[in-house]
């Protein structure tokens, strides 16, 4: 574009191209990486495109700042640090709950909770307590301002007998409770985008996927670390929204990677029993259609499978035993028919049948399938 005017000259060229965009190339979230593994590909892809791990965070003033690396990397090079090592002081135990709990349980061992959080500055914080420290009511008659084990009413006796935490931040110091603080993880942003802006240096919700993975990484890292002397309730998780995407690295040989495009920090428990009802929801969806697809698979249909599976159950003699018999029985029947089906197939579908459409099993097929669930 040729500018001519006030201040221009005759010639001269004003530049309307955005300037050259850095692009990290990806790694993919997988709960078998380690944080390292996702810091050394960070840090080797800082080097390829020759900029530094300054230039793609932001250090504005909290609440709005973003350094997670460079906390991620001090955090790894500290840890284990005062706090953990507080944790795990035997002096701190309650022994004799502790020597109690070992006569029924040879293996029991400390009990602890850990919670992590989303500060209202976007910082995040991990903390431990002693196990049921949440669903404990208030005690307020405890007078000891330095143990807080005196200020809950327990419906299970802790194994410590000494617990302080949850002090507030100062300039020089955390609360003494805090096993991990990585400040700005509030503010990865990892959602693709389709255009970055004219003054954008590098794709940077591709880093924050990576970062954010890193973080969770770590997290997990430090609760496996834990688990080793603790019996670990956690009582926050992070939930994940991925998609498969092919890495555009020269090593990768074309495999598709599994980039972080969402994340939240949920409560473990309701996480878990989603997951479980999601799960239960597919695993019925699968069953259901392989009941819709008898006919194309094994050359009979759903009536046919049922009354070849009705005439084996009256062929036996008593009706809650022996089921095998009739998946054998039933099977050579169909084949009989031209059906092409097995003892294993009459078997597994009936198991299906069993779990999400009991109704349309005979009477005692149905009380084998619920005594083999029992």
């Amino acid at each position: 574009m040729t500018a001519r005017g006030k201040g221009g000259r005759a010639g001269s060229t004003i530049n309307t191209r955005s300037p050259r965009m850095k692009y990290f190339r990806l790694l993919g979230w997988s709960p078998y990486n380690s944080p390292s593994e996702y810091i050394v590909h960070l840090c080797k892809e800082l080097g390829r495109l020759g900029i530094a791990i300054e230039d793609i965070e932001t250090h504005s003033s909290p609440p709005n700042g973003e350094e997670v690396l460079s906390e991620l990397v001090a955090w790894l090079a500290e840890h284990p640090g005062a706090n953990y090592s507080a944790l795990v002081d035997w002096k701190v135990l309650d022994i004799a709950n502790l020597a109690d709990r070992m006569r029924s349980n040879p293996d029991a061992k400390p009990r602890i909770e850990i919670t992590a959080e989303i500060t209202k500055m976007r910082n995040l914080s991990v903390r431990w307590y002693p196990a049921g420290w949440h669903d404990a009511m208030p005690d307020w008659s405890g007078r000891d301002p330095f143990n807080m084990i005196g200020h809950k009413v327990w419906d299970t006796l802790p194994d410590f007998r000494w617990f302080r935490g949850d002090q507030p931040a100062t300039f020089d110091g955390r609360a003494t409770n805090e096993l991990m603080f990585i400040r700005g993880v509030g503010n990865l942003h990892p959602e693709p985008r389709n255009e970055y802006g004219f003054y954008a240096k590098f794709n940077h919700d591709l880093v924050d996927g990576m970062l954010i993975a890193a973080v969770r990484a770590a997290y997990e890292r430090l609760i496996g670390q834990l688990s080793r002397s603790f019996d670990v309730e956690v009582l926050n998780a992070f939930d994940f929204e991925v998609r498969d995407e092919e890495s555009d690295d020269d090593n990768s040989g074309g495999r598709s990677g599994r980039r972080v495009v969402g994340w939240a920090l949920l409560d473990a428990r309701e996480l878990r029993a989603r997951r479980e009802r999601e799960a239960e929801e597919a695993r019925e969806a699968q069953g259901r259609a392989d009941v819709a697809q008898i006919a194309a698979r094994h050359n009979c249909t759903f009536a046919e499978f049922l009354q070849a599976l009705d005439d084996a159950v009256h062929s036996k003699s008593n009706n809650c035993a022996a089921s095998e018999q009739v998946y054998r029985v039933a099977a050579k029947s169909l084949r009989k028919a031209g059906a092409d089906i097995n003892a294993g197939d009459v078997r597994r579908l009936v198991r299906i049948i069993g779990d999400f459409m009991s109704e349309e099993l005979p009477a005692s097929l149905r009380c084998d399938e619920s005594a083999a669930a029992g």
